[in-house]
């Protein structure tokens, strides 16, 4: 399994080329090229801070679409026959995280629970 490093500087290569989309200067594209490994106190022209403030709104976009993969990877896990402690295991959660994080797949990994709300509400007096 690869290295969560190895990810992050993957991670990095792609958010720096997002935010070069969006970037409306040179001065701040070229701050996008800065590495992670260089220190941030070397920095500082204004564009290297707006290049950040790009880095960090690309950031944001990509984390809603891994919202999405981890979502749709998950409910094809359960359509397989994943369970709640194996989500759980793979994202190195106990099986309540896992209900937690996935509780919009109850219905796919127990499809017989019936849809059920009560009739009547304590706050109405009856029930």
């Amino acid at each position: 399994m690869a290295d969560h490093r190895d990810c992050l500087h993957l991670l990095h290569t792609l958010v720096q080329r997002h935010a070069a989309k969006s970037a409306s200067s040179r001065g701040v594209r070229a701050g996008l090229d800065m590495p992670l490994s260089r220190s941030s106190t070397s920095w500082g022209v204004e564009s290297d801070k707006e290049a950040m403030l790009a880095l960090l709104a690309a950031v944001e976009d990509h984390q809603k679409a891994l919202d999405d993969l981890r979502l749709i990877y998950a409910s094809r896990a359960v359509e397989k026959g994943a369970s709640l402690a194996d989500l759980g295991r793979a994202w190195r959660v106990s099986r309540q995280g896992a209900r937690h994080r996935w509780s919009v797949l109850k219905r796919r990994i127990h499809p017989g629970i019936p849809r059920q709300r009560p009739d009547t509400h304590y706050l109405n007096g009856a029930g």
